[in-house]
């Protein structure tokens, strides 16, 4: 009787585990509406620090985010466009904040995105603002909870193409996206029409 006894105990013991295992597993196997993440930069004065934290920066306006390549000759062009708008004041930076976030962290190096993007001498690529290297292992959080997902930060925003621009409103959600390969002002008038319209609406409530 005694090693019935036992197999028995030993079969309820394995039925029952799945019952005690926490339900919290820290981590979601979903891509959340809300986005946040964290991801280093190039680590120039213009970076602000070694690390970017989308949500932070979520805390005083919009982010337009503009995904770029080294060898992207769109992104190049995108690039020239934003800085020279904020530059020329048709465009105001108190609106929105713009990063550019390296799409390729499997192809390029952070060395090359600096010789394209970081660097001010005699260089038409010159970005002004965060420069973003996410890297392929950095996951996507969600931003009202901050449970970690599986989902890489490229995943989370939907794979996006080179250039690609991407405006996320400070709750986290992505509110616009451009729909052309090269600059086009008016589809960036229209992004930072966007971000007037939903900080005005967040400043009534």
């Amino acid at each position: 009787m005694q090693p019935r006894i036992i197999a028995i105990l030993l079969g309820s013991v394995v039925i029952l585990s799945g019952c005690v295992a926490p339900l919290d597993t820290e981590e979601s196997s979903d891509i959340p509406l809300q986005l946040a993440f964290t991801a280093d930069t190039l680590d120039r004065a213009e970076d602000g620090d070694s690390e970017f934290v989308l949500k932070q920066s979520l805390e005083s306006k919009p982010v337009l985010i503009l995904w770029i390549a080294a060898g992207c000759s769109g992104c190049h062009d995108w690039t020239q466009l934003i800085r020279e708008s904020i530059d020329n004041g048709s465009l105001s930076n108190s609106v929105l904040s713009v990063v550019s976030m390296h799409r390729w962290a499997n192809i390029e190096s952070p060395e090359r995105v600096m010789e394209v993007f970081g660097e001010e001498d005699n260089n038409s690529n010159y970005t002004p603002w965060p420069i973003v290297i996410p890297q392929e292992s950095d996951k996507i959080v969600d931003f009202d909870t901050g449970v970690k997902t599986t989902y890489t930060v490229v995943e989370g925003f939907n794979n996006p193409g080179t250039p690609t621009v991407q405006l996320i409103g400070q709750d986290g959600v992505k509110m616009w996206q451009s729909k052309s390969y090269w600059a086009n002002y008016s589809m960036l008038q229209e992004a930072w029409n966007v971000a007037e319209l939903i900080s005005s609406s967040s400043t009534n409530e």
